[in-house]
């Protein structure tokens, strides 16, 4: 939508933050998070991303709004600090591996695609920061999406004067018309050619739009969705080729486990700042990490990392959710929370390096 030191002492990480150089190449630590404006709206906001990834032993970053050269300054930052990431940097998003990155891409546009090598599996690590406007999730909350040319457009982002709008055919054409669910159409004939020459798809990022796994007939009195039920197109789009969602593949029940990434509370941010639709419940899990299908990579964990608080109705609200926090640090870089998964180099499963729309 300064230093980090002692930050990490309200809860424990999946494992513990170790100081080598590099980790084992069987395991990889995917880091995905927003970082804000790159890291400009928080004091010292690039050594507080910086600090996040070396606390987390992140093996590969994704990184979205990593504008004005972010991803190199991180990776200057992490340098300088002892520890060597390669980069590549885009004007929007980035990618920071441990591992060598042998080339890059920013042809779809809207994405940066690392191709690297771990322990001698190919893999393509895609970074995503979707299209913000026609935020389609702010209908049903009585909000206007910031759309462009429909009959939002004159409405901007304010409090839609006729309340929620609760037709779901209506919430995804505003959807649709974001361009999103094309984005995840020209990545999966993208990704759908990297897994023909025999690589394992990694993508993660900011997609601006909620999960078809989370506004289910389970949510549909909850969190201000006002009965609607929609499977989103882009995520759907990615289910239907397979692509496997971290978080909800972990935690399936979207209401016990919501796993919300916008709107964080940032102690230090105001919350007029920090929230869009300031009388909704705006809570949304809008960043991911997804694995191919058959990629030879097996989950092992996964958990949200940053604030526990989040804005609801302009309040900062403590989650009383079983969602896996595996560490809220004492200050942070962003309205984001992030996403942390570790997975396991196995084998790919034979028949599976394709994906389709």
């Amino acid at each position: 939508m300064g230093a980090l030191a002692g930050a990490f002492a309200a809860a424990p990480f999946v494992s513990p933050p170790v100081t080598r150089a590099a980790p084992s190449g069987r395991e990889l630590r995917i880091l995905n998070i927003n970082i804000w404006q790159a890291g400009d709206n928080i004091s010292g906001g690039i050594d507080l991303v910086t600090d996040l990834i070396m606390s987390t032993d992140a093996s590969i970053v994704t990184l979205t709004e990593a504008f004005r050269g972010a991803t190199d300054r991180i990776a200057d930052a992490l340098k300088r600090k002892g520890r060597t990431y390669a980069s590549a940097p885009s004007d929007d998003t980035g990618v920071l591996s441990v591992f060598p990155i042998e080339s890059s891409s920013t042809t779809l546009g809207w994405m940066t695609r690392a191709r690297l090598t771990v322990d001698g599996k190919p893999l393509s690590v895609y970074a995503a920061h979707l299209e913000y406007r026609w935020y389609a999730t702010y209908l049903p909350r009585g909000y206007a999406p910031g759309s462009v040319g429909d009959e939002f457009a004159q409405y901007g982002w304010s409090k839609l004067p006729n309340g929620p709008v609760t037709d779901p055919a209506v919430v995804q054409r505003v959807n649709i018309a974001s361009g999103r669910p094309d984005t995840i159409g020209r990545f999966l004939d993208d990704a759908k050619s990297e897994m023909a020459a025999g690589r394992s798809v990694i993508l993660g990022g900011d997609f601006n739009e909620p999960s078809a796994l989370d506004w289910t007939a389970a949510t549909a009195r909850v969190f201000d969705h006002n009965g609607v039920v929609l499977p989103w197109e882009s995520t759907r789009r990615l289910q239907q080729a397979g692509f496997v969602d971290a978080y909800r593949s972990k935690y399936p029940n979207p209401v016990t486990h919501p796993g919300f990434t916008w709107p964080a509370s940032n102690p230090e941010a105001p919350v007029n700042k920090l929230t869009w639709a300031p009388e909704a419940d705006e809570r949304d899990r809008i960043d991911y990490i997804f694995t191919s299908p058959g990629a030879g990579l097996a989950l092992s964990a996964v958990g949200l990392v940053g604030p526990r608080a989040s804005i609801v109705r302009s309040k900062r609200i403590d989650e009383n959710t079983q969602d896996n926090f595996i560490a809220t640090p004492q200050r942070w870089v962003t309205d984001h929370k992030a996403v942390l998964a570790t997975y396991r180099l196995t084998d790919p499963v034979p028949g599976t390096g394709s994906a389709g729309s």
